[in-house]
Order: structure tokens, then sequence, then C-alpha cells
């Protein structure tokens, strides 16, 4: 998970090009109407769901993940990451929290929905953080205090704060200022936490209020996921294929640029329909999913 796309060529071309020293390619247990044991799979490669596992970093997502994660060594108060929706900004959290250092970092991940108050926002952030001896219906103020105490004690230990907040288009302007009284918590030589924004799109348009702006300059790093390129999405298929045993045989070519069309590059979209084409053919018995698979699957509406 941790090596770039290069690192993966071999194996995933191995995954499509590999044959045996007769020249046949490895055989396919006899169809079934389950994908899995159809093409010999360990696990769905293109399940719905957040599985660092299965993340494979694009350019895209490298850029992201980089600039999110200098943020928070360059003791950064704020950053930002948007991306259309089903672009993988969710699972880069997932990633980052990985990576950091438990020695030296306390990441946080909070889940922004619609409506959220900028008191509920902090308690979603005081019980992630495990806080004790709130009052039983805490104010802003004690929930700020009590945070801030925190965050002080953390750095008193060698620790900082990394405050994810996923969601983010859903936080309106009081919210959102909240988090800047937070990231702005500090020492004379630093900043005591870092505070990592991740929303749709849409959330700059919003940015473009008035009443957002001395939030938004704050936002030191800014980075925005792009949907995946032609080249990345037959690599990215083919990575999460292999990394669920995937056969050699299993992918055509041809498959790309219809999926390229159907998907418009969204990672998200293509897990769908690549679920969708897998069992469609393991129905049909087909050794392998292809341009003519996606257009069966256009005939029957489920792209």
């Amino acid at each position: 998970m941790k090596k770039n796309p290069a690192a993966h060529e071999v194996e995933i071309h191995d995954l499509v090009d590999q044959t045996h020293g007769d020249g046949a390619r490895e055989q396919i247990p006899e169809p079934t109407v389950d994908p899995l044991k159809h093409f010999g799979l360990s696990a769905n490669p293109f399940a719905d769901n957040v599985n660092p596992e299965f993340f494979f970093r694009t350019e895209a997502h490298e850029e992201a993940f980089i600039a999110m994660k200098h943020c928070i060594e360059e003791h950064v108060s704020i950053g930002l990451t948007t991306a259309i929706s089903g672009t993988g900004k969710t699972l880069l959290t997932q990633v980052l929290i990985q990576e950091l250092d438990p020695r030296y970092y306390q990441p946080i991940l909070v889940l922004a929905y619609p409506g959220i108050s900028r008191t509920s926002l902090l308690q979603e952030i005081a019980a992630e953080l495990k806080l004790e001896d709130l009052p039983a219906r805490p104010n802003t103020h004690a929930l700020v205090s009590a945070i801030q105490s925190y965050i002080i004690n953390l750095y008193l230990k060698g620790l900082r704060l990394v405050l994810i907040i996923d969601e983010v288009h859903f936080l309106g302007a009081e919210t959102l200022h909240i988090l800047r009284t937070l990231s702005n918590i500090e020492v004379p030589e630093q900043k005591l936490v870092t505070v990592l924004l991740f929303g749709e799109k849409c959330f700059l348009e919003k940015m473009k209020l008035p009443v957002y702006a001395a939030i938004f300059s704050r936002m030191f790093a800014r980075t925005e996921i792009r949907p995946l390129y032609q080249h990345e999405i037959e690599q990215y298929v083919k990575f999460r294929l292999l990394m669920a045993g995937g056969r050699a045989g299993m992918i055509d070519d041809n498959l790309f640029t219809p999926l390229l069309e159907v998907s418009r590059g969204i990672p998200r979209e293509i897990n769908r329909i690549c679920h969708n084409a897998l069992t469609l053919a393991a129905r049909q018995g087909d050794r392998s999913i292809n341009a003519r698979t996606i257009e069966r699957l256009k005939e029957l509406k489920k792209v």
C-alpha cells in the first residue's frame, strides 16, 4: 500500500500478461454465478468500502497526500483537500491516519453531516478525544476550553493533535470559524494543532462568499483530487485485481476506453461498473471482462 504506482508496474502487468512456459494462460475455475469463485479471487476487488489496502496512489492522490502530510510536518494550521464525490478523499484520510507515527501525532477523524452546529462539532471532537469531566450539557465555551487544555497537555507530552474533518462542505460559517479558533492554539514557536479539511468541490464556491473570507485565507495548503485519466484507470483496475488475487487474462485491454466513458474517471463509479462487470461475466460464463461486457451493462442499464 505504501508503494507508489511505479513500484507495482511489473506485478500489475504480470496480472494480465503472464503466461506459463508453454505459452498457455493460467486456467480459470469452472464457471459459477459467484464472481469471486469464477475468477479465483480471494476478495472483492471493487467492494463499496474504504479499505486502505486497495488504495492506489495516482499522481493526483499522491500530490494531495504529500500536501496534507507537509501541513502536519510543517505545523501549518489548516489544510484543504477538495474533490468530486467518489474520487477517494475519504480513503485518503484513512491512509493519512495510518501513515502518522503515534509517537509524535494523535490523529482523530470527525465526519460532518448536514446542519451540524458548532457545539455538535465540538462534542464530536470531544468524544473522539475521550474527554472526561465535562458538564452534562456543555456549552461551546466549555468544550473549546476542554479541547484547548487537551491540546496543550498533548504538546507537553511531545505529541501534536491532527484534526481531520471529512465532508467539510456541510459546515456553515460559524462552525468553520470554531475550527479556526482551535487552529489558533499555539505557543510562541509553533501552532499546536493541524486541522485538515476534506470536502466536495462545491465547497470552493461557498468559500467565495465574504462570510468565509477569514477562514479561507487561513487554509495555507489547498489541493484537489481530480478524476483519473485513461492510463490511470487501467493501472487502478489492474492493481485492485492484483490485490484480490486476480489471474492472468481476466481483463481485456479494450475495456478501458469505454470504462473511461461511462465512469468519467471517478473511482467509485469505476468500482461499481467493474463489480457489475465481474458479476455479469460470471453469470454468462465469460473468462474475462472487456468492452463487450460494458456494452451489455449499458443494455441492462447497469452503468
